[in-house]
């Protein structure tokens, strides 16, 4: 019997590619759920509110959104998952993490609170081969986060698929971003009904990060 999971769901180009490899090994994606700021922004990724309902509607899925502080993060995390599982019937929740390991840890303990398991495709894959699969699917995105911890502020709302990722090697960026070097925003991917039609907004200046505030053309 086919088993039904939820997609942790950031927004952002990890993520899609986990729902990719998810739905490929024979699972049925049910919900997608995004963990938001106070002012409706994805946590880590900075996509808004707006942007992530038009995701899910590409993608025809639905979409939770839970508002939580970094402080509350884990209960709340616990909270709606306990939730989906009731209201979806999932056994399992999805998540885009490749190898660090607390993350790994944490992901575990939050589904099994809950009673679901865990499931990371993405785990054990090479920075490499990642980034590889996510131009070969063409799931196309753009830099909606960047650390300042980087010579990398120009990087901002550019093309992932573009990046010269020899470059970002030599300044010590991860070539995914999995360390939170930056984070992105998925506007086409093979699951997409349709292309989002992005434009970039406001550059918000954070004491750690730039965020590109990105909206739905009109």
């Amino acid at each position: 019997m086919t088993e039904n999971i939820a997609i942790s769901w950031s927004g952002g180009k990890d993520s899609a590619l986990a729902l990719h490899l998810a739905l490929a090994s024979g699972l049925k994606p049910q919900v997608l759920l995004c963990m938001v700021d106070e002012r409706g922004y994805s946590r880590s990724n900075g996509v808004s509110t707006q942007i992530l309902q038009h995701q899910a509607s590409a993608l025809n899925l639905p979409i939770l959104l839970k508002e939580s502080s970094w402080n509350s993060y884990e209960p709340n995390l616990v909270e709606v998952l306990t939730e989906i599982e009731h209201a979806y019937n999932v056994t399992q929740c999805v998540f885009g993490d490749i190898d660090v390991v607390v993350h790994r840890q944490f992901e575990e303990s939050v589904c099994q609170q809950s009673g679901l398991s865990a499931y990371l495709p993405l785990w054990g894959k090479s920075r490499l081969d990642v980034k590889n699969e996510i131009i070969r699917l063409k799931i196309k995105s753009k830099l909606s986060v960047v650390s300042k911890k980087y010579a990398i502020d120009e990087l901002l709302g550019a093309e992932y698929s573009k990046l010269d990722f020899a470059c970002l090697e030599q300044l010590g960026v991860d070539i995914c971003g999995e360390n939170g070097e930056f984070h992105t925003l998925v506007y086409d991917a093979p699951l997409f009904k349709q292309m989002l039609n992005i434009e970039a907004g406001e550059v918000y200046d954070s004491e750690h990060v730039l965020l590109c505030d990105f909206k739905i053309k009109t």
